[in-house]
C-alpha cells in the first residue's frame, strides 16, 4: 500500500468513525449534554469508575477484532470495518475520560491550596476533598495518609 493510498484510506475510517459517533451518540448521551453520560451512567449502575466502564466497551471491539486475525473466515456479525470505526471512536472517548479526570483533580488540588486549615485538620488536600467533596473522598481515602488515621481515631475515641 502506497502512503497515498494509506492517508486516503485513513481519512476514510476518520470519516466513517465521526459519521457512527453523530449517529450513535444521542441514543448514548439520552437527553445530557455530556458526551460521557453512558460511561458515567453505566458506572454508577454497577459501582466501578467511568474509565473502567470504558476499558471493558473498549475491549470488547478489540477482543472481536483480535477474533477476526485469529481465525479470517469468521462470520461477521457487522462489518470488520465498524469494530475499527467503534475502535477508534473509543479511543477518543477514553481520551476524553482521561483528559476530564486530570482536569478535575488540577481544579479540585487548586481549591485545596485555598483551603483554611480548621481545628482538627491534618491541613492536606484530603480534608478540603472531605469537607467538600465527601464522594470522592470517600471513594478515594485509603489514597490520602491523614484519611485512615482520621477515621480510626474517630473511632477509638469514642470508646
Amino acid at each position: 500500500m502506497t502512503k497515498e493510498q494509506y492517508e486516503n484510506l485513513r481519512a476514510h475510517l476518520e470519516e466513517c468513525a465521526s459519521g457512527v459517533m453523530s449517529l450513535k451518540q444521542p441514543e448514548y448521551t439520552g437527553e445530557s449534554e455530556d458526551v460521557l453520560h453512558n460511561f458515567k451512567s453505566t458506572a454508577d449502575l454497577v459501582g466501578i469508575s467511568p474509565l473502567e466502564v470504558w476499558s471493558v466497551f473498549f475491549i470488547k471491539h478489540v477482543q472481536s477484532v483480535t477474533s477476526h486475525a485469529k481465525n479470517p473466515n469468521l462470520e461477521e456479525s457487522e462489518p470488520i470495518k465498524e469494530r475499527y470505526v467503534d475502535l477508534l471512536n473509543y479511543i477518543h472517548l477514553g481520551y476524553a475520560l482521561v483528559k476530564e479526570q486530570e482536569d478535575v483533580k488540577v481544579e479540585i488540588l487548586g481549591k485545596a491550596a485555598e483551603y483554611k486549615i480548621q481545628p482538627g485538620d491534618a491541613g492536606t488536600e484530603a480534608a478540603y476533598i472531605k469537607q467538600n467533596y465527601p464522594k470522592v473522598y470517600n471513594k478515594y481515602k485509603k489514597y490520602y495518609e491523614d484519611g485512615n488515621k482520621t477515621d480510626n481515631n474517630k473511632s477509638s475515641s469514642g470508646r
